[in-house]
């Protein structure tokens, strides 16, 4: 398992202020990379829109200081073709390094899956080993091992 640590939240927000000049609450890919650049993150442009596909919450492949936020949890967390990684900690939308239903329902959804939450529900419960409900990474491993049978 990688090792996942949380977003420094106070130095996302720096970082995004830095870079949103225009006061628009939002940043786009360019300046996405320049904000990755403040916060030592590096990457490919085309590997930063590849999860920016992933995290951008509304579509308008922009990020406001939240999405930000996650999209910097996830790029500190994982590499580009760690694909496993990278969609558990896109479903973890709180940075709690774990993933509850409703994320879950939402990740699978993004992904293109025609699930339902009642089968979500049935999904946690077949691999989670606790009674809140929730997913550790190693847990949403075992669920995507079942999903692929």
């Amino acid at each position: 398992m990688p090792k996942i640590e949380k977003p420094d939240f106070k130095a996302c927000e720096k970082a995004f202020k830095a870079i949103d000049k225009d006061n628009s609450g939002e940043l786009d890919l360019n300046e996405l990379e320049e904000a990755f650049g403040l916060l030592d993150i590096h990457m490919k442009k085309d590997e930063i829109k590849g999860i920016l596909e992933i995290v951008d919450a509304d579509g308008d492949n922009k990020m406001n200081k939240t999405e930000f936020a996650h999209f910097v949890y996830i790029c500190k967390n994982a590499t580009p073709d760690d694909v496993k990684t990278i969609l558990f900690l896109a479903a973890d939308q709180d940075c709690s390094m774990t993933i509850d239903k409703n994320e879950l329902l939402i990740i699978l959804k993004k992904l293109g899956a025609e699930v339902d939450k009642a089968q979500v529900d049935e999904l946690v419960k077949q691999v989670a080993d606790n009674d809140d409900g929730t997913l550790s990474y190693e847990m949403f491993l075992a669920m995507m091992e079942k999903l692929l049978e």
